[in-house]
């Protein structure tokens, strides 16, 4: 009977490793597999269009060229479509034409609003990602390249070796996790979309109508999964390099707090060789940080700004529209609350980022209050806990606002409050 239940717990392990992706080694080599394989799908959707090292000698294949003008007419074709059925009133015929599979419902023209928004926002997204690499902006995707070359070692990643094995672990999965969803999504809305074409479809059933129909479902299937795709994409790289900063803020907290704790242990010379070396890594992540801040706050306005478009609309459309008040409802409702979930996880992130700088910043003065500092040694130390105690030595959307858990809490606020202006102002 043991050996039974231990045979359904090993088979559980496997399946949820196998759905979800979630693996363990301590091996460098697998953990850069896994980021290379991940990389390589970013490279194909033209995310990184020169990969982790952003070499501008690196150039794109024709094979790729030719990957990005078929995208973009597709993505093109999709969302002229999208716009004809959502934002126009159409004679019956051109109803058919365009293969409306919610022609003669009520509420069905609210499903291609709401696909309308999703592409126009992560076509927006994507543009402005590409963009940012472009130029530069996001130049620290460039310590996955040297992970590659030198390993997960301290030497590259400027954090002792506790937590070079922790973000490892936390990479490789991530990794795995996005290319298994990109993977799940890629198969499973096919069926999804067939399901609902056969389900809501009203249109006649000649031969001549499945050729419209079928072509048009292709055209929307590519088009909402490319966007989808994207999205992920993106978020999978943005997650990566959060792990990184949160782990590395972990070992500058850490550091500056064991400082403090042995300022009563050490004679000076040797405390103030360790409080030289804490300053320096407590400079170097905040340079980092800032770098990085100004380049993606307003990638962060947008995905906020984003987010509140699409969600808000897709959870007015299920709660007070009922496209059919079933399936649909439930599917447009679950695609609208990711949007919520993923804004929620890195306010979060970010909200324990601040927290742990605001104690750096703390640490630091216990740590100075040994020293006999110069004046102008004390208006750097004043200047550094200045900086640290800012918002912007996290993540901000746009130059206002700190990504933070208390800033989510005005987000859904805000959401719930549109949803509500929606339906009054709708109805």
């Amino acid at each position: 009977m043991l050996r039974g239940q231990h045979n359904k717990v090993d088979l559980g392990s496997k399946l949820f490793r196998l759905v979800i992706g979630f693996h363990s080694s301590d091996d460098d080599a697998v953990a850069i597999k896994h980021l290379k394989r991940f990389e390589s799908i970013c490279i194909s959707y033209n995310i990184l269009p020169n990969g982790f090292s952003q070499d501008p000698r690196v150039t794109p294949s024709k094979w790729t060229t030719i990957k990005s003008i078929l995208y973009l007419s597709v993505m093109t074709i999709n969302i002229v479509h999208l716009t004809l059925l959502s934002a126009f009133d159409l004679p019956d015929k051109w109803h058919l034409l365009l293969g409306d599979f919610f022609y003669g419902h009520p509420n069905g023209r609210f499903f291609w609003i709401f696909c309308l928004n999703l592409d126009i926002c992560g076509e927006y997204m994507r543009q402005f990602w590409i963009y940012l690499i472009k130029n530069g902006h996001l130049t620290t995707l460039k310590l996955q390249h040297l992970v590659y070359l030198k390993g997960f070692k301290s030497q590259v990643l400027l954090m002792d070796r506790f937590y070079c094995k922790k973000y490892r672990f936390v990479a490789a999965n991530l990794a795995v996790f996005w290319v298994r969803m990109l993977f799940s999504v890629t198969i499973s809305f096919a069926p999804i979309l067939i399901f609902i074409v056969h389900s809501a479809s009203k249109l006649p059933r000649t031969s001549e109508q499945y050729i419209y129909t079928g072509f048009w479902v292709v055209t929307s299937y590519l088009g909402i999964v490319c966007t989808i795709t994207n999205l992920m994409l993106t978020g999978g790289l943005i997650t990566i390099q959060l792990s990184y900063f949160y782990f590395k803020v972990a070992h500058v907290a850490r550091t500056v707090q064991d400082l403090a704790t042995k300022r009563r242990h050490l004679n000076v010379a040797d405390y103030l060789f360790d409080y030289k070396a804490t300053v320096r890594e407590i400079i170097q992540y905040q340079n980092e940080v800032e770098h990085v801040n100004i380049g993606i706050r307003n990638l962060f306005m947008l995905v906020y700004l984003g987010h509140s478009v699409v969600t808000d609309f897709g959870v007015y459309t299920a709660l007070f529209v009922h496209i059919d008040r079933g399936f649909m409802d439930f599917f447009v409702a679950c695609v609208s609350m990711i949007g919520f979930t993923g804004i929620g996880a890195c306010s979060y992130t970010n909200g324990v980022l601040l927290t742990k700088m605001s104690s750096c910043c703390k640490n630091l003065r216990k740590a100075t209050k040994r020293l006999q500092l110069n004046a102008k040694s004390s208006i750097k130390v004043t200047d550094l806990e200045e900086r640290l105690s800012r918002t912007d030595i996290a993540f901000t959307i746009g130059k206002i606002l700190d990504a933070t858990p208390r800033v989510f809490v005005i987000y859904l606020i805000e959401n719930i409050s549109l949803i509500m202006m929606f339906k009054v102002n709708f109805q």
